[in-house]
């Protein structure tokens, strides 16, 4: 798979997260909370790219990417919070900075996969999807128990 298609998937994996922010703060989040986790599933897609044969990774580059993204998920779990209203609903707490955050990473993705040279395309792509595959899993595992915890105080 080439960084064309892996940028595609990360476009479509960025709208998917911007759409479920925008509902999560205009319609109510189901009691179950399982939408929160749903990125998750949407981009472990990406992981398909392990049988790429043209893929040639080191496990050092697994983990720095996983890092990475630890690290950026810090400040989207730091914004991402959750409000009962007064019909008994949950909703995301509105809050622009989660938007700014998104775009800034997404932003510095692309920027990232047109200067670094030294790794082939399809090993960068795949270690870009890593890096959003840790700040997602991340950020939507501590949002959902957020989540769970605001309904128990509710």
């Amino acid at each position: 798979m080439n960084a064309t298609v892996s940028l595609g998937i990360s476009v479509l994996i960025f709208l998917l997260i911007i759409r479920g922010q925008f509902r999560g703060m205009s319609t109510p989040i189901k009691k179950p909370g399982i939408s929160l986790l749903l990125p998750i599933l949407y981009i472990s897609t990406s992981l398909f790219q392990l049988m790429d044969p043209n893929l040639h990774l080191q496990s050092g580059q697994v983990l720095v990417a996983l890092l990475i993204g630890l690290v950026i998920s810090v400040p989207l779990i730091m914004t991402t919070n959750f409000e009962v209203r007064e019909n008994g609903a949950a909703f995301i707490k509105r809050n622009r900075i989660v938007f700014v955050i998104l775009i800034v990473v997404f932003a510095l993705r692309f920027v990232f996969v047109g200067t670094v040279k030294v790794i082939d395309p399809s090993t960068l792509g795949f270690l870009c999807n890593l890096v959003t595959f840790g700040y997602v899993a991340c950020w939507r595992i501590v949002s959902f128990v957020k989540f769970r915890n605001v309904l128990k105080l509710a």
